[in-house]
Protein backbone atom coordinates (compact mmCIF):
# COMPACT_ATOMS: atom_id res chain seq x y z
CA UNK A 1 0.00 0.00 0.00
CA UNK A 2 1.63 3.15 -0.91
CA UNK A 3 1.61 6.67 0.85
CA UNK A 4 -1.60 8.77 1.77
CA UNK A 5 -2.96 12.06 2.50
CA UNK A 6 -2.19 11.93 6.43
CA UNK A 7 1.68 10.76 5.59
CA UNK A 8 1.78 14.56 4.82
CA UNK A 9 1.46 15.13 8.45
CA UNK A 10 3.04 11.98 9.77
CA UNK A 11 6.17 12.84 8.15
CA UNK A 12 6.71 15.67 10.08
CA UNK A 13 5.89 14.36 13.31
CA UNK A 14 7.56 11.06 12.85
CA UNK A 15 9.93 11.33 10.00
CA UNK A 16 12.05 8.24 10.17
CA UNK A 17 9.41 5.89 10.58
CA UNK A 18 7.01 7.51 8.18
CA UNK A 19 9.79 7.13 5.61
CA UNK A 20 10.89 4.00 6.02
CA UNK A 21 7.26 2.66 5.45
CA UNK A 22 6.75 4.60 2.28
CA UNK A 23 9.53 3.46 1.20
CA UNK A 24 9.27 -0.53 1.68
CA UNK A 25 4.88 0.30 0.48
CA UNK A 26 5.83 -0.62 -3.17
CA UNK A 27 7.29 1.69 -6.08
CA UNK A 28 4.69 4.28 -5.67
CA UNK A 29 6.36 6.61 -3.48
CA UNK A 30 4.91 10.24 -4.47
CA UNK A 31 7.97 11.12 -5.51
CA UNK A 32 7.51 13.86 -8.23
CA UNK A 33 3.77 14.42 -7.06
CA UNK A 34 5.00 16.12 -3.82
CA UNK A 35 8.42 18.06 -5.74
CA UNK A 36 5.44 19.41 -7.62
CA UNK A 37 3.00 20.37 -5.27
CA UNK A 38 6.23 22.18 -3.21
CA UNK A 39 6.92 24.52 -5.89
CA UNK A 40 2.81 25.17 -6.59
CA UNK A 41 3.00 25.62 -2.47
CA UNK A 42 6.12 27.74 -3.36
CA UNK A 43 4.77 29.93 -6.27
CA UNK A 44 1.88 31.40 -4.13
CA UNK A 45 1.80 35.13 -4.13
CA UNK A 46 4.92 34.95 -6.35
CA UNK A 47 5.58 38.75 -7.47
CA UNK A 48 7.84 37.01 -10.38
CA UNK A 49 4.35 35.23 -12.10
CA UNK A 50 2.77 38.44 -11.84
CA UNK A 51 5.95 40.25 -13.47
CA UNK A 52 6.00 37.64 -16.42
CA UNK A 53 3.97 39.18 -18.91
CA UNK A 54 5.40 42.60 -18.69
CA UNK A 55 9.12 40.87 -19.00
CA UNK A 56 8.52 38.85 -21.77
CA UNK A 57 6.16 41.09 -24.12
CA UNK A 58 5.34 38.36 -26.15
CA UNK A 59 3.37 36.50 -23.68
CA UNK A 60 1.11 39.53 -23.57
CA UNK A 61 -1.74 38.12 -25.92
CA UNK A 62 -1.90 35.46 -23.52
CA UNK A 63 -4.54 35.21 -21.62
CA UNK A 64 -3.15 35.75 -17.88
CA UNK A 65 -4.22 32.23 -16.15
CA UNK A 66 -2.66 30.46 -19.13
CA UNK A 67 0.84 32.39 -18.44
CA UNK A 68 0.37 31.35 -15.04
CA UNK A 69 -0.11 28.16 -15.63
CA UNK A 70 2.73 27.28 -18.02
CA UNK A 71 5.22 29.42 -15.99
CA UNK A 72 4.03 26.54 -13.13
CA UNK A 73 4.80 24.00 -15.67
CA UNK A 74 7.98 24.91 -16.57
CA UNK A 75 9.02 25.83 -12.91
CA UNK A 76 8.07 22.26 -11.71
CA UNK A 77 9.75 20.21 -14.56
CA UNK A 78 12.96 22.28 -13.39
CA UNK A 79 12.11 21.21 -9.91
CA UNK A 80 11.72 17.94 -10.94
CA UNK A 81 15.06 17.71 -12.78
CA UNK A 82 16.71 19.58 -10.27
CA UNK A 83 15.87 16.33 -7.64
CA UNK A 84 16.72 13.72 -9.67
CA UNK A 85 20.20 15.33 -10.15
CA UNK A 86 20.78 16.27 -6.72
CA UNK A 87 19.27 12.86 -5.61
CA UNK A 88 22.21 11.48 -8.26
CA UNK A 89 24.77 13.28 -5.94
CA UNK A 90 23.59 12.42 -2.94
CA UNK A 91 23.78 8.94 -3.63
CA UNK A 92 27.06 8.74 -4.24
CA UNK A 93 27.78 10.88 -1.54
CA UNK A 94 25.98 8.83 0.96
CA UNK A 95 27.38 5.80 -0.14
CA UNK A 96 30.99 6.99 0.62
CA UNK A 97 29.92 7.74 4.30
CA UNK A 98 28.40 4.16 4.91
CA UNK A 99 25.03 4.79 3.86
CA UNK A 100 23.43 2.16 1.32
CA UNK A 101 20.38 3.13 -1.22
CA UNK A 102 19.05 2.79 -4.72
CA UNK A 103 19.02 6.21 -6.16
CA UNK A 104 15.21 5.64 -6.50
CA UNK A 105 14.63 5.66 -2.26
CA UNK A 106 17.14 8.77 -2.29
CA UNK A 107 14.69 10.92 -4.60
CA UNK A 108 11.57 9.78 -2.70
CA UNK A 109 13.05 10.33 0.75
CA UNK A 110 14.52 14.08 -0.47
CA UNK A 111 10.91 14.61 -2.34
CA UNK A 112 9.37 13.89 1.08
CA UNK A 113 11.78 16.14 2.73
CA UNK A 114 10.13 19.32 1.19
CA UNK A 115 6.70 18.55 2.41
CA UNK A 116 7.10 21.89 4.73
CA UNK A 117 6.90 23.92 2.07
CA UNK A 118 3.57 22.17 1.35
CA UNK A 119 2.72 23.19 4.98
CA UNK A 120 3.98 27.27 4.68
CA UNK A 121 0.83 27.31 2.30
CA UNK A 122 -1.30 28.09 5.30
CA UNK A 123 1.26 30.74 5.89
CA UNK A 124 1.76 32.21 2.60
CA UNK A 125 -2.19 32.43 1.48
CA UNK A 126 -2.91 35.26 3.95
CA UNK A 127 0.41 36.62 3.45
CA UNK A 128 0.03 36.58 -0.08
CA UNK A 129 -3.29 38.43 0.16
CA UNK A 130 -2.08 40.64 2.38
CA UNK A 131 0.56 41.62 -0.01
CA UNK A 132 -1.60 42.24 -2.73
CA UNK A 133 -2.79 45.41 -0.66
CA UNK A 134 0.21 47.08 -1.91
CA UNK A 135 -0.14 46.71 -5.59
CA UNK A 136 -0.86 49.85 -6.66
CA UNK A 137 -1.31 52.11 -10.20
CA UNK A 138 0.65 54.82 -9.78
CA UNK A 139 4.42 55.41 -9.09
CA UNK A 140 7.19 53.45 -7.51
CA UNK A 141 7.69 55.79 -4.98
CA UNK A 142 3.88 56.37 -3.79
CA UNK A 143 3.65 52.40 -4.08
CA UNK A 144 6.56 52.52 -1.40
CA UNK A 145 5.55 55.04 1.29
CA UNK A 146 2.20 53.45 1.32
CA UNK A 147 3.58 49.52 1.55
CA UNK A 148 5.89 51.61 4.88
CA UNK A 149 3.21 53.49 6.39
CA UNK A 150 0.69 50.65 6.23
CA UNK A 151 3.08 48.17 8.10
CA UNK A 152 5.11 47.19 5.05
CA UNK A 153 8.67 46.64 7.11
CA UNK A 154 6.68 44.71 9.50
CA UNK A 155 5.43 42.17 6.52
CA UNK A 156 8.66 42.22 5.40
CA UNK A 157 10.43 40.80 8.45
CA UNK A 158 7.81 38.55 8.93
CA UNK A 159 7.75 36.77 5.77
CA UNK A 160 11.63 36.90 5.87
CA UNK A 161 10.92 34.77 9.21
CA UNK A 162 8.49 32.83 7.81
CA UNK A 163 10.76 31.69 4.70
CA UNK A 164 13.53 31.13 7.12
CA UNK A 165 11.63 28.61 9.15
CA UNK A 166 10.32 26.69 6.45
CA UNK A 167 13.63 26.41 4.70
CA UNK A 168 14.98 25.07 8.14
CA UNK A 169 12.36 22.71 8.18
CA UNK A 170 13.13 21.37 4.99
CA UNK A 171 16.85 20.28 5.82
CA UNK A 172 15.51 19.03 9.08
CA UNK A 173 13.20 16.54 7.82
CA UNK A 174 15.41 16.10 4.57
CA UNK A 175 18.01 15.03 6.50
CA UNK A 176 16.07 12.53 8.81
CA UNK A 177 14.20 11.10 5.55
CA UNK A 178 17.57 10.24 3.82
CA UNK A 179 18.79 9.03 6.60
CA UNK A 180 16.16 6.54 6.70
CA UNK A 181 16.93 5.64 2.89
CA UNK A 182 20.44 5.44 3.40
CA UNK A 183 20.37 3.65 6.89
CA UNK A 184 22.66 6.05 8.68
CA UNK A 185 21.96 7.66 11.38
CA UNK A 186 20.59 11.09 10.92
CA UNK A 187 23.79 13.55 11.22
CA UNK A 188 25.28 11.58 8.16
CA UNK A 189 21.49 12.29 6.81
CA UNK A 190 22.40 16.18 7.09
CA UNK A 191 26.05 15.60 6.19
CA UNK A 192 25.01 14.19 3.01
CA UNK A 193 22.92 17.27 2.14
CA UNK A 194 25.89 19.66 3.14
CA UNK A 195 28.51 18.00 1.58
CA UNK A 196 25.89 17.23 -1.97
CA UNK A 197 24.99 21.03 -2.03
CA UNK A 198 28.63 21.92 -1.42
CA UNK A 199 30.00 20.14 -4.13
CA UNK A 200 28.95 22.83 -7.42
CA UNK A 201 29.87 25.79 -5.57
CA UNK A 202 33.42 23.95 -4.75
CA UNK A 203 33.19 23.25 -8.84
CA UNK A 204 32.67 26.69 -9.39
CA UNK A 205 34.92 28.21 -7.26
CA UNK A 206 37.90 26.11 -8.69
CA UNK A 207 36.87 26.57 -12.36
CA UNK A 208 36.87 30.11 -11.53
CA UNK A 209 40.39 30.50 -9.73
CA UNK A 210 41.72 28.14 -12.96
CA UNK A 211 40.21 30.65 -15.60
CA UNK A 212 41.98 33.49 -13.49
CA UNK A 213 45.43 31.76 -13.34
Amino acid sequence: MGPSLKDLFAIVVRPRETMRRILDSGSSRWTAQIVILAFICTSIGDSDLREMQRTLPGLALMPTLATVILALLAGAVVWVLLLYLFAWGATLVGRRLEGQAAVADVRAALAWGLVPLIWSAIIRIPLAIYRNRFILHGSEGRVLTSFIEQGGCTFAILLLTVQLVVNAGVVVLASFCLAEALRVPSWKGFATIAITAAIPVVIAVAAVLAFKT
